[in-house]
């Protein structure tokens, strides 16, 4: 498998396309393959092309919450990620607090996966905890994962009490991506190694159904963004089996 980062790890230092180029270069040195992006920043689309292109760093995803979905031009944003190279756009946030909000998700997200396929690129949802909760009787998750691949953050589904080895054995079919991610038991992340999360069941199970990239993510990352990615590949590498 191949190890990517979420760029949301390293927003500490990025506030313009510069920046983000500069960061992306970082990601690189440090030793990830990958990057899903949080944010272009007004990076121009082909400029990032080729700046990933030259890092050699697949754009394995992107995120987009669902607020921004809808109050965007989807059919623009698309075709921007499209042009990027992005293998798979991701909703990364949603309200599923009741039937009519899980609803409208799941309606919008498969529009997006109608438009994203013709274009050639997959689509995802990132889920914290609350989807795991129910919403006037169903369990969110469900009903999502029955409308478009999940990313599954492992740790956030680890918080709200699933077994996360069962779970993507159970939702193989459904799983498009995994996120890699440690912290507390009383839900703060941190580095991955410096927690509790089963990490190593997570890598177990990744390999059974046959995931190539692993996306490490840190919402909270200490001391900064950098050092702290830094240390969750050493960790992978050294005390993990890939």
């Amino acid at each position: 498998m191949k190890i990517a980062l979420q760029m949301y790890s390293v927003r500490d230092s990025i506030s313009d396309a510069k920046s983000l180029m500069n960061a992306l270069k970082k990601v690189k040195e440090i030793g990830y393959e990958g990057v899903e992006l949080a944010g272009c920043f007004g990076a121009d689309a082909g400029e990032l092309r080729e700046c990933l292109k030259e890092l050699g760093l697949t754009a394995v995803g992107c995120h987009e919450s669902l607020r921004n979905i809808d109050a965007g031009n989807i059919d623009e944003m698309l075709h921007f990620y499209q042009q990027v190279g992005v293998e798979n756009f991701v909703c990364s946030y949603a309200p599923v607090s009741t039937k009519e909000e899980l609803e409208h998700l799941c309606t919008q997200m498969e529009k997006v996966k109608a438009k994203a396929e013709s274009l050639g690129m997959k689509v995802g949802y990132h889920n914290h905890s609350h989807e795991f909760k129910g919403a006037d009787g169903i369990r969110p998750i469900e009903k999502i994962a029955a409308c478009c691949p999940l990313e599954l953050d492992t740790y956030w589904s680890l918080i709200a009490g699933e077994d996360n080895k069962g779970f993507i054995r159970q939702k193989r079919e459904q799983i498009g991506l995994l996120h890699l991610k440690d912290g507390s038991a009383d839900g703060k992340p941190c580095a991955i190694g410096e927690g509790v999360a089963d990490i190593q069941a997570v890598l177990d199970a990744a390999k059974e159904i046959g995931s190539q990239w692993i996306i490490v993510e840190n919402d909270n990352p200490t001391p900064d963004g950098f050092s702290d990615v830094r240390r969750s590949l050493e960790a992978l590498k050294t005390r993990y089996t890939l």
